[in-house]
């Protein structure tokens, strides 16, 4: 069965907000109803991503998701990493790929994010030897740029697979978890619509909007969960990038709902950044 219900959002940042029903509603066999969940699905992802882009070009008053020529990072040393070097995912990704192999200790990811980079550590509430980093960044006012990394490993503390804003970086570490794996058949199955509230960006992107697919229709349970959502790929309140298009763990991503320690400021030129959207404002 088939049902329409209202939309909700998210209330506070503090702990999981309850939610209610917004669009699907599943009871029966599942297999008899892939077809409809799944142009629903598209039909909410489109929308959502056009939302996304709308939403950032007004409150910005320009554009800013276009592409652009990658910085490179600057030189890395264990005492000296910074998560501000990073300019893009793909630098960042790279020196995961780089930095830590398959086999290297918990140790040395938590002393290069958390003990040098000052990200948040937060273990996972179910899953044994799982493990996040995340680090926000406020973009001037215009966006809070989330750093999400976490990372698996063996009984033995070593790394199996580490994940970049949900997305696995290890191409031969441990295949990426299937959520579907959780479901029960005949349960009831909830697509949620969700607002990540972002309140300290003042002048751009105040929420995060992404759908989030329950396969028990409880968000308190979030091992069968699964977030469908967008993001810039630069830590640029210039120039942010091309938009990326997550379908991934929301414990891992972008809109995770746990916060950080703090928010820190952006390192490079607000003044510059103001004035850049100043003059893309359309004239009255």
């Amino acid at each position: 069965m088939v049902s329409l219900t209202s939309e909700v959002f998210c209330d506070g940042t503090q702990a999981l907000p309850t939610l209610s029903e917004i669009v699907l509603s599943f009871s029966g066999v599942r297999s008899g109803l892939y077809t409809a969940r799944d142009r629903e699905i598209h039909r909410m992802t489109q929308q959502l991503k056009c939302d996304f882009l709308r939403r950032i070009s007004k409150c910005a008053y320009v554009g800013i998701f276009f592409l652009g020529m990658s910085l490179p990072a600057k030189a890395q040393t264990p005492q000296s990493f910074r998560f501000e070097s990073f300019e893009t995912l793909e630098n960042m990704q790279q020196f995961i790929e780089q930095r830590f192999p398959l086999g290297s200790s918990r140790d040395s990811m938590r002393r290069t994010f958390v003990n040098d980079g000052k990200a948040t550590l937060k273990l996972h509430p179910t899953q044994d030897g799982v493990e996040k980093y995340i680090y926000d960044i406020n973009l001037c006012g215009y966006y809070i740029w989330r750093w999400n990394i976490s990372a698996d490993f063996d009984n033995n503390g070593r790394l199996v697979q580490a994940y970049l804003n949900g997305n696995p970086v290890l191409r031969d570490g441990r295949p990426k978890r299937d959520f579907r794996l959780k479901a029960t058949p005949g349960k009831k199955e909830t697509i949620y619509r969700v607002q990540r509230p972002r309140p300290e960006a003042t002048k751009g992107e105040k929420s995060l909007g992404f759908l989030l697919y329950d396969l028990d229709s409880d968000p308190k349970t979030i091992d069968d969960q699964s977030s469908i959502g967008a993001g810039p790929s630069r830590a640029n309140p210039i120039n942010m990038g091309r938009m990326v298009a997550y379908e991934v763990e929301p414990w891992r991503s972008i809109f995770d709902l746990d916060n950080a320690d703090r928010i820190v400021s952006y390192t490079g030129d607000c003044a510059e950044a103001d004035a850049f959207h100043e003059r893309a404002r359309p004239a009255r």
